[in-house]
C-alpha cells in the first residue's frame, strides 16, 4: 500500500496487474476495506477488471460473509463474460461455508463445465453442512461422467471423515476403494480418519487392518496414526498389542510422543496396572522428556483414584513448587484427600488455591461440598455453599444433589 501512493504521488500509472495484486494481497489479508477502495478506484479510472480481478474481489467478499454483495459481484461478472471455472470454485466455497446450501446447489446446478476441484469443492461443502447422502451422490456422478472425473484427495478424505462420524463405516470403506481405483495417492490423514473411525465405534480388529493395509500402500503413517491405534487397543486391555506397537514405532524410528505415554500410562492406570503405570511413568522421565501439565494431572488422578494419596501429594508438591500446577491439579489432588477422608489435608488444598491466586470454579466447590458432607460436616459445607453464591457462581443439579443426599441420608 506504501508503494502504492508512492507510484500515485510520482504520478505513475496504476495498472491492472497492480490493481489485481493490491486486490488479491488485501483480501486474503482480511482488509475487504481496503480491497474494496482499491477496487472502486480501478473502476473509476476507467480500467476493467478482468477475471483475475474479479476473482480476487469475489473471494474477499466470500471470506468477509458479504454474500448478498457477492451475488452482485456475480451478476456484473456475468454481463461482461468474466467467470471462468475458478470463479465458480471461489463463489462455491464462499456459499458453503456461509451455510448458503441452497444456493450452492443452485448453482451447482448450473455449471456445465467443472473440473476435479469444482468437485472436491461441492463434496467438502456438502460434508461440511451435513449433507453427507448429497456429497456421495456428487461423488457418483462424477465417477459416472464419460472417462470418469478425477476428484482430489480433499473430497474424498473430507467424505471419509463425515461417513465415520456418523458411524457408516463400511461406505467410508467404500471410498477408500474407490481411491484406491482411481489411482488416488493416500495421506495420513485419510488413514488416521478411518482408523480413529473403527476405533470409536469399537471395531477394533478393523482398525487394526486399516492401519497394516494403508501401510503396504505407501501411506505414511504418522506418530498421530501410531497413538489412535495405541489408544483403542488399550480401551480393549490388549496390552500387548499396544506395547509391540510402541516397539514397531521404535524399530521405524519414530519416537513416542508426550501423547503416546500419556495414553499408555492412562490405559494402564484404568485396567488397575499401577506398577506398570509407575515402570512407565519413570521410563518416560528417563528418556528425557518434559512431560505438560496435562500428563502429569493424568498421573495425580490416577494415584489418587488408587489411593496412593502421598504418592500424588509428592509428586504435587514437586510441581507446586516450580510454579507449574492448574486448577485442575489442585482440583484433582483435593478430591483425592477427601475420599480418603482425610478433610484436613484437602482444606490445605483449598488454602493453596488462593495462595496461587487461582480463582475456584463450580467443580472445586463441588468437591469441597462432597467432602466435607461426607464426612459429616453439612454445616461447613452450607458455609461453602454461600461462599459460592458471594463469588457470583451458579450451583449446579450436582450441587444440590450433594447437599440434599447430605440433609436426608
Amino acid at each position: 500500500l506504501e508503494i502504492w501512493e508512492r507510484m500515485k504521488r510520482n504520478e505513475r500509472k496504476c495498472d491492472l496487474f497492480t490493481y489485481s495484486a493490491l486486490i488479491h494481497g488485501l483480501s486474503e489479508a482480511g482488509d475487504l476495506g481496503g480491497a474494496r477502495k482499491v477496487y472502486e478506484e480501478m473502476v473509476g479510472r476507467g480500467v476493467r477488471p478482468d477475471v483475475v480481478t474479479c476473482n480476487a474481489m469475489l473471494n474477499g467478499l466470500c471470506k468477509a460473509g458479504n454474500v448478498e454483495e457477492c451475488f452482485e459481484l456475480w451478476e456484473e461478472m456475468g454481463k461482461c463474460s468474466l467467470r471462468n471455472v475458478r470463479s465458480y470454485n471461489i463463489f462455491l466455497k464462499g456459499l458453503f461455508e456461509n451455510g448458503k446450501v441452497d444456493d450452492a446447489m443452485m448453482l451447482w446446478d448450473g455449471l456445465l463445465e467443472a473440473d476435479s476441484a469444482t468437485y472436491g469443492v461441492v463434496v467438502h461443502g456438502l460434508c461440511w453442512n451435513g449433507y453427507v447422502n448429497r456429497a456421495l451422490q456428487v461423488l457418483e456422478e462424477a465417477e459416472h461422467r464419460e472417462g470418469g472425473m478425477d476428484v482430489d484427495e480433499f473430497a474424498y478424505s473430507s467424505l471419509i471423515n463425515a461417513l465415520c462420524k456418523e458411524g457408516r463405516l463400511d461406505e467410508a470403506d467404500g471410498v477408500v476403494e474407490l481411491m484406491n481405483k482411481r489411482g488416488c495417492k493416500f495421506n495420513s490423514h485419510v488413514c488416521n480418519v478411518l482408523i480413529d473411525g473403527f476405533v470409536k465405534h469399537s471395531k477394533l480388529d478393523s482398525a487394526v487392518k486399516v492401519f497394516r493395509e494403508m501401510s503396504g500402500k505407501g501411506c505414511s503413517l504418522t506418530v498421530v496414526s501410531y497413538n489412535i491405534l495405541i489408544n483403542g487397543l488399550l480401551r480393549a486391555e490388549r496390552f500387548r498389542e499396544a506395547y509391540d506397537c510402541v516397539n514397531e514405532m521404535l524399530e521405524k524410528g519414530w519416537k513416542p510422543d508426550i501423547i503416546t505415554y500419556s495414553t499408555l500410562i492412562g490405559g494402564l492406570y484404568e485396567s488397575n496396572m499401577m506398577d506398570a503405570a509407575l515402570r512407565l511413568w519413570h521410563q518416560f522421565l528417563d528418556t528425557g522428556h518434559k512431560p505438560d501439565i496435562i500428563m502429569y494431572n493424568i498421573v495425580i488422578h490416577r494415584l489418587c483414584s488408587s489411593g496412593k494419596v502421598e504418592d500424588a501429594l509428592q509428586l504435587y508438591s514437586t510441581l507446586r513448587q516450580k510454579k507449574c500446577v492448574n486448577l485442575v491439579t489442585h482440583n484433582t489432588i483435593m478430591e483425592g484427600f477427601y475420599k480418603v477422608g482425610n478433610c484436613e489435608m484437602a482444606s490445605k488444598i483449598w488454602a493453596h488455591i488462593l495462595e496461587d491466586e487461582l480463582q475456584p470454579d463450580i467443580i472445586s466447590y463441588n468437591i469441597t461440598l462432597k467432602g466435607l458432607c461426607s464426612c459429616g460436616r453439612v454445616t461447613d459445607a452450607v458455609g461453602f455453599l454461600d461462599d459460592a453464591l458471594v463469588r457470583g457462581f451458579l450451583p449446579t443439579a450436582i450441587t444440590w444433589n450433594i447437599l440434599v443426599r447430605a440433609v436426608i441420608f
